[in-house]
């Protein structure tokens, strides 16, 4: 019950959530498919090249390995040919040219000549790891190799090795052994038994030429990661090399990867095997970059969706709210319309029926309001204002006769006041003469007062030759001080700047009195902004902002800062048309 109560609170009313759910689920399912299609495809490209690779990497170390057997095969010849200062290899071989136990010189000779002899073929061929030489006649055995660490090892049998190979032209034979060299390790051999080359008789051997294969380089050639491959060698089915002999005995029966060549003239046989698991755990960390990026575009996709849904929503909920406002007051301004869609369609026909209804309500109720006010300003207007100015004028002789200058000044100010007020002029006068009346309205205001408020005015041109609308000037002073509180401050001073600028004309009004608040500017700059038939308060800014953009335009009227300013405790700028 709870998750129906909460479906239908958080979801069962919102259709846009709904939608939302469906098309992320939608999205999921389709970006799972994608991933899963995209994981077998690069699964199966990547097995394809890793199979590629495998055969590529067999076939060149079956290459490799016929060059070293043909390397071979031209040193072994080289036993038999003569230098030019020295007899053949193959000669100090025969039983009559073996040195005896008291010819220590040319025992010496002889080891150093093949000693030179083995150590040329190693420079050669930089796979092989050792060279060897056994003699039957007197069980001689020679030793040279790449690393100082390989010598002969003392507990091996070297004459019944040798002599267990068969006594016939099949040569060169292959093999693999632990014990050959010491220290022991496996390692491969070719070998080639030395005889008389003039002889007919196979059996006839005097020696043996024997090369170790250095495994560790073969097997680095191969792959140099070999967790990854694995590389058995055999002949005859023997396996001669095996690089992961703990593996998988019968991986003829597995599904890895295998590659398979054959060195046909001796029965070789190079098996490279490409282990599956090993691609698997490399094609993870693709998988899982697959899954990140799918899953990011599924959010960004999400995002997206919620963004444009949550920008219908928004514009659903400001027509909302504006059939709130139309509820309270039918005078509410017409809603902005944005876009060329379903939604501004709506918003411009609710607009046009908002129209209408004010204009309905204007032609009954607002002209009724309006004959009332105009019967009621025609009834003032039967005081002829002569009569006021005449008493004052009166009053102002009688001051004048009394000796009292001040107040017959005061009298004279305030009949200029209400002339100026009263009387039927344009309603464009010029910014000096605005000026000139609020001052006279300042000098009434400070009547009594011991902490009297100045003007100072700043401006660069002819205050004479610019024109303003008359009456906005002393209603924004008016304000200054009743904000700025400037009786309760020492000096109080209001600054009046005027400046031009191309066709505009700006007059600014600061005070050094109380600072305004970010709160109460940000109310004023809202309603100074907000167009309202009926305002809920009555405020003098609003009324002269709205004068002036009646008059001029839109473009002109009152402006206040964005933000407070720290020297200026209330700032205010008038825009009007530079028009001389």
């Amino acid at each position: 019950m709870w998750m129906k109560a909460l479906y239908r609170e958080w979801i069962g009313r919102f259709i846009f959530r709904k939608l939302n759910i469906g098309i992320g689920a939608a999205l999921l399912l389709i970006f799972l498919l994608l991933g899963l299609v995209v994981y077998n495809n690069f699964y199966s490209i990547l097995e394809k090249k890793e199979h590629e690779l495998l055969s590529f990497r067999t076939e060149k170390l079956k290459m490799q390995m016929l060059d070293i057997m043909e390397r071979f095969k031209y040193d072994s010849m080289s036993l038999y040919q003569n230098s030019n200062m020295q007899s053949s290899v193959y000669e100090m071989f025969l039983p009559d040219n073996i040195p005896s136990d008291k010819e220590d010189r040319r025992a010496i000779i002889e080891q150093n000549f093949i000693k030179n002899v083995m150590t040329h073929m190693l420079s050669r061929n930089p796979y092989t790891s050792a060279v060897m030489m056994y003699r039957l006649q007197d069980e001689r055995l020679f030793v040279e190799s790449q690393q100082q660490k390989y010598g002969a090892n003392p507990s091996f049998s070297y004459k019944p090795f040798f002599e267990s190979f068969p006594k016939a032209y099949q040569h060169p034979y292959f093999g693999s052994s632990e014990q050959l060299l010491a220290p022991a390790d496996r390692m491969l051999y070719i070998v080639n038994p030395i005889y008389n080359p003039t002889s007919i008789h196979p059996d006839q051997v005097y020696g043996y030429h024997l090369i170790t294969l250095n495994t560790r380089m073969i097997t680095n050639e191969f792959d140099n990661q070999s967790a990854d491959y694995r590389l058995i060698i055999k002949q005859n089915g023997a396996v001669l090399l095996d690089n992961r002999p703990n593996g998988q005995s019968d991986w003829a029966a597995s599904d890895d990867l295998i590659s398979r060549v054959t060195i046909d003239p001796y029965e070789i046989e190079m098996i490279g095997i490409s282990y599956k698991s090993n691609l698997q755990s490399k094609l993870s960390d693709i998988a899982v970059r697959i899954l990140c990026i799918l899953s990011l575009s599924w959010l960004v996709c999400i995002i997206i969706i919620h963004l444009i849904q949550r920008f219908i929503v928004g514009r659903f909920n400001q027509m909302s709210k504006h059939f709130k406002k139309v509820q309270r007051n039918p005078f509410t301004p017409l809603m902005p319309i944005s876009g060329e869609d379903e939604i501004s369609d709506l918003m411009l026909r609710f607009n046009r029926m908002a129209q209408e209804l004010q204009n309905h309500i204007n032609q009954v109720y607002i002209a009724e309001i309006r004959k009332r006010n105009a019967e009621f300003i025609a009834l003032k207007t039967q005081i002829h204002p002569h009569f006021l100015y005449n008493t004052l004028e009166s009053l102002r002789m009688q001051a004048v006769i009394s000796e009292q200058p001040f107040l017959a000044e005061k009298l004279y100010h305030l009949g200029r006041l209400y002339r100026w007020m009263l009387q039927p002029t344009d309603d464009l006068i010029s910014v000096q003469e605005e000026l000139a009346h609020t001052t006279y309205y300042l000098e009434l205001l400070m009547l009594g007062k011991s902490n009297r408020i100045a003007i100072r005015v700043i401006s660069e041109i002819n205050l004479e030759n610019c024109f303003m609308l008359k009456f906005t000037l002393q209603p924004v002073i008016e304000n200054a001080i009743q904000h700025g509180q400037l009786e309760q401050y020492d000096d109080p001073i209001i600054t009046v700047t005027i400046k031009r600028e191309a066709h505009l004309l700006f007059i600014e009004i600061y005070n050094n009195g109380k600072n305004i608040s970010a709160e109460e500017l940000f109310r004023l700059q809202q309603l100074l902004q907000t167009e309202n038939t009926f305002p809920e308060q009555h405020l003098g800014l609003k009324n002269i902002h709205e004068r002036i953009k009646h008059y001029y335009g839109n473009e002109y009227g009152l402006s206040l800062p964005e933000h407070p300013s720290e020297t200026k405790s209330f700032q205010l700028t008038m825009i009007f048309p530079y028009k001389r």
